[in-house]
């Protein structure tokens, strides 16, 4: 599955740029920015815009294997 998608974001894993790599947080419902390097198979995708406060919402290209 490929798409563009806005998805949930909370800032427990630092504020999100655009590029970041996200994996689920433990905010149910929502992304964090994913660690230097995610688990195989954790990461949902890439966000397409940043978010600097604690919770939003950002478009993201959902990389789902």
């Amino acid at each position: 599955m490929v798409g563009i998608v806005p998805t949930k974001v909370c800032d427990e894993g630092g504020a999100i740029r655009i590029g970041d790599l996200l994996v689920t947080s433990s905010v149910r419902g929502h992304a964090k920015r994913a660690p230097a390097n995610p688990a195989p198979g954790t990461m949902i995708g890439k966000a397409l815009g940043a978010m600097s406060g604690r919770t939003g919402s950002v478009e993201v290209l959902l990389m789902s294997r």
